[in-house]
């Protein structure tokens, strides 16, 4: 339901709404069995997720002042009526809200110390589901909201650094779930990547990739969970 919202929404306090329906239901999931790895892991998931919704209200009450409006149609008009300066750090809070509910550089750390302790069928829902949403807001906000003539260097970087990060995690582990959750950093680069050209072409890409690695990562953490058990 919350997923469900979160696509289908048009107005930035509704998506707030909607990722805290989907993070309340996450919060037990992935403490699902009571161990003192799950509940440690929980307890840093929950306190990063708290402090990116509060930022998010805090950047929804600041956009909400500033323009009058929190609906995202209105809202294309009425940035640029509004100090350069201003629309700039706007977009900068929404970037870090979702860039930490998305798992990029350098806002990834939660990501692999919290998924491999849950239970294998819930890490595969994680995977497919959880980090592409905080994915989807990027590409929605910078491209209605904040969008760029060209190739945006902040995010070319951010998205550099993410991919290069995940997989350096990943050489380093030795645990396949956790292999598999610093590809994860690694890949939401890619889809970033494909947003900040800000291209038909690489907005296509990004979201092809996105589809992609929901069902093949989905499947990836299924298969570490039978080799785990057996």
């Amino acid at each position: 339901a919350g997923l469900s919202l979160a696509f289908l929404t048009g107005d930035l306090f509704n998506l707030f709404v909607s990722f805290e329906v989907l993070l309340i239901a996450s919060y037990v999931l992935i403490t699902l069995g009571g161990t003192r790895a799950q509940v440690r892991s929980g307890m840093t998931y929950i306190v990063i997720n708290l402090v990116a919704s509060t930022l998010f209200v805090t950047a929804i009450a600041l956009v909400y002042a500033a323009t009058g409006t929190v609906n995202m149609a209105d809202l294309v008009g009425k940035l640029d009526t509004i100090p350069g300066g201003l629309a700039t750090a706007l977009g900068l809070l929404l970037l870090v809200v979702f860039g930490i509910k998305a798992a990029i550089f350098t806002l990834f750390f939660w990501l692999p110390d919290s998924y491999p302790t849950a239970p294998s069928p819930i890490t595969a829902v994680f995977a497919g589901l959880l980090t592409k949403v905080g994915v989807y807001a990027i590409i929605r906000s910078q491209t209605l909201l904040f969008p760029h003539d060209g190739p945006d260097p902040l995010l070319l970087t951010i998205a550099a650094l993410t991919m290069l990060v995940g997989v350096l995690g990943a050489i380093a582990q030795n645990d396949i779930k956790r292999i598999l959750s610093f590809h994860i950093v690694s890949q939401i680069g890619y889809m970033i990547l494909g947003l900040a050209f800000f291209t038909i072409a690489g907005l296509a890409g990004a979201i092809l990739y996105i589809v992609h690695h929901i069902i093949v990562k989905t499947s990836l953490f299924l298969v570490g969970g039978m080799v785990e058990e057996t």
